[in-house]
């Protein structure tokens, strides 16, 4: 009966800040792999409402605050985007801006919607895996 509001939990919490919801899942009792996978469709989840809103939410928000998309290789995030790419940014993304601006900023960038959902879901499973490692081997010290 425990194990439903402790998915639930571990899911709003990645919802919105991925790295802390496996151990918060793990802290909740859930078995490992199974606050590990709830996180990571979380994240995913997070990347896909910003892909099925974010495309006509980019456009009004270029058209009202008049923003320019031109690549400048003088400014630092242009030369990190032509160095790092969309790599870069579903690696990155999972542990620094979360699942909703790393979405937002693919978008801006011009990704597609489906490379940057493959993309940012890849990334965050790789964490997936490096952060329940992590939490095991804690786990593991401790007892």
């Amino acid at each position: 009966m425990d194990t439903i509001p402790a998915i639930v939990s571990t899911f709003g919490l990645a919802f919105f800040w991925f790295i802390g919801a496996i151990p918060a899942g793990a802290a909740l009792n859930l078995a490992l792999p199974v606050a590990a996978l709830t996180a990571w469709i979380s994240y995913a989840a997070g990347v896909a409402v910003i892909v099925l809103i974010g495309a006509p939410l980019r456009e009004r928000i270029v058209r009202r605050f008049n923003l320019s998309l031109e690549h400048d290789p003088n400014k630092l995030f242009w030369r990190a985007w032509d160095r790092y790419g969309l790599i870069g940014l579903g690696l990155l993304a999972p542990i620094t801006v979360g699942s909703q601006i790393g979405a937002l900023m693919g978008l801006a960038l011009g990704v597609s919607p489906a490379r940057l959902l493959i993309a940012m879901a890849l990334g965050a499973a790789l964490w997936t895996g490096v952060i329940a490692g992590l939490v095991a081997l804690g786990v593991s010290v401790v007892q």
